[in-house]
């Protein structure tokens, strides 16, 4: 499935025809092409027969005016097979300019004085080789963005329903290594507009490469809740300087990430339809800083007291909801998580669970394959003392299960552990590594991002 945005290069076109003394028939039409605003005319049409109208036809081509059906049997005698051949002429010309528009490169049109960026390429919905993974888990197919959606760098499509992978390194200038934002718009919004914006976006995530590695992985899951028509939204503002905003829908620490926004983006529509409860959504924000040089990201939850409540109003409405996030407020200054890197030794996949259920890495894939080091974030609440793990486990291929011992994880350090394979049996180190330092008066660097 293949859209191509060059097909609007024709629409509000005028095609003129223009009469050539006493060339033979099949010379004696030529074709002009002239672009003007959707719902304007053209001022003049020299020689010819004025086609306008949006989206003009093959068809509506050959509606010639009588003068010109006139002036053709005339000159041929009244021949209609000369004149039938004369029009079958003029369709093929008009298809050859059709056709050459569709498959042409880059371009550009002026429009009405306004200056539009045609789109340079077809949509692929194809997987590819790479190392993003994208989840549409909406109701419409939709079109992958690299960066700030006005900068037009395109990955692809991804069906609803349906997940596949990405090769970021195709995009022309990114960085071997660092972070930037993918952001979402529904195929009907990519067909109907040219010049898209934050409007147009039902949903961002934040990635953290590295192209150099080809198992460094990362994996985004669009939200099945979002309102993919766009009709209803809250309006979020990322007030803070340093952080990435990201929005996390009833619990502060494992609800589902329903936005994302770069430091200092305001008013961004946040498309969710009314819940069936009739209750507001409860939002709580999640601060990530992405260390540019490392790429190690260091998320600050929220606490229950950063919450904030909402209903979604109709979208462009005068009445609308509107949050404002300003980063970690100053009693709760510092980390809400333990961080765990978990290095594979061994010679099976890891999946590494609480109490039964699988965690999920930084990058946003369960478990850790073979020779890689993955970091995971642990909820630790219970004051500076730490809180206390009693079911981490540890699955292995060969379906056999390792549970750690009762560990205490102390919120904002770093913690190291080790699973090794000897003899066809697993064991496990656990080290604690040092603590992380609050991010402070640091800049962030967001590849393709408005962001000073």
């Amino acid at each position: 499935m293949r859209y191509n945005r060059k097909n609007q290069a024709f629409r509000g076109s005028a095609f003129r025809l223009h009469s050539f003394g006493t060339s033979p028939p099949w010379r004696a039409v030529a074709i002009t092409v002239s672009s003007f605003s959707k719902n304007s005319k053209p001022s003049s049409v020299q020689g010819g027969a004025e086609l306008g109208g949006d989206a003009p036809t093959i068809l509506a081509a050959l509606k010639l005016n009588s003068e010109h059906r006139m002036l053709m049997k005339y000159k041929y005698g009244g021949d209609t097979m000369k004149t039938k051949t004369l029009l079958w002429a003029c369709a093929a010309v008009l298809f050859a300019v059709l056709l050459a528009g569709c498959v042409s490169t880059d371009s550009s049109a002026e429009t009405g004085g306004r200056r539009v960026t045609l789109r340079d390429k077809d949509v692929s919905f194809e997987s590819e080789e790479g190392t993003l993974i994208v989840h549409n888990n909406t109701s419409k197919d939709v079109i992958i963005f690299v960066g700030a959606i006005s900068k037009n760098k395109i990955l692809g499509g991804v069906h609803a329903g349906e997940g596949r992978t990405f090769n970021l390194g195709k995009i022309k200038g990114i960085p071997e290594k660092g972070s930037v934002l993918i952001r979402a718009a529904t195929v009907e919004r990519y067909k109907n507009n040219i010049n898209l914006g934050d409007e147009d976006v039902i949903y961002t995530g934040l990635v953290v490469y590295n192209l150099k590695d080809k198992t460094d992985k990362s994996a985004i899951d669009i939200y099945k809740g979002v309102d993919a028509e766009q009709k209803t939204c809250v309006y979020v503002s990322n007030k803070s300087k340093y952080f990435v905003l990201k929005l996390r829908l009833g619990d502060y620490s494992q609800g589902p990430v329903v936005a994302t926004l770069p430091p200092g983006k305001n008013n961004v529509p946040v498309f969710l339809s009314p819940r069936k409860d009739r209750f507001p959504y409860e939002f709580y924000p999640t601060y990530v800083y992405a260390d540019p040089t490392t790429g190690e990201l260091s998320p600050m939850n929220a606490g229950p007291e950063d919450r904030d409540r909402a209903h979604p109003k109709p979208f462009g409405g005068t009445d609308v909801s509107r949050l404002e996030f300003g980063g970690p407020s100053k009693p709760i200054t510092g980390y809400s998580s333990a961080f765990i890197s978990l290095q594979n030794d061994t010679g099976s996949y890891i999946e590494f669970r609480n109490a039964g259920d699988p965690l999920v890495t930084q990058k946003g894939l369960f478990g850790t394959e073979k020779g890689r080091t993955d970091v995971y974030s642990i909820e630790s609440t219970d004051g500076e003392a730490g809180q206390t793990y009693t079911a981490l486990q540890f699955e292995f291929n060969n379906g056999s299960l390792i549970t750690m011992s009762p560990s205490k994880f102390k919120p904002g350090y770093k913690y190291k552990v080790i699973v090794t394979e000897m003899n066809g049996s697993y064991q496990y180190s656990l080290t604690e590594t040092g603590k992380k330092s609050i991010v402070e008066g640091a800049s962030i660097r967001l590849f393709m991002e408005d962001v000073e």
